[in-house]
C-alpha cells in the first residue's frame, strides 16, 4: 500500500478547502456578506478539494522524499 503524504502545496489546498468552506456556509446562512456569489466560492472550494485528494494519493511535489519514506541506494 502506498504511503500517502503532504508536502506544503498539499497543505495550503486542504486549508483553502477548509477556509473557502467555511466561506460558504457563512455565506449560505447569511452570517455575514462575501463579495464573490454562493455558486463561485462552492466551486472554488471543490476544485481546492479535489487538489488536496490529487496531492494525497498522487505525488505531491513538494513533498520531500523522507515523507515518502524513500530510502537511497547506491
Amino acid at each position: 500500500m502506498a504511503d500517502h503524504s503532504f508536502g506544503p502545496l498539499g497543505w495550503v489546498s486542504a486549508a483553502g478547502f477548509v477556509i473557502l468552506s467555511l466561506l460558504y456556509v457563512v455565506d449560505a446562512w447569511g452570517i455575514a456578506q462575501w463579495p464573490m456569489s454562493l455558486a463561485v466560492t462552492g466551486a472554488v472550494a471543490l476544485l481546492a478539494a479535489a487538489g488536496a485528494i490529487l496531492l494525497w494519493y498522487g505525488n505531491d511535489p513538494t513533498a520531500t522524499e523522507e515523507e515518502y519514506g524513500a530510502t537511497e541506494t547506491r
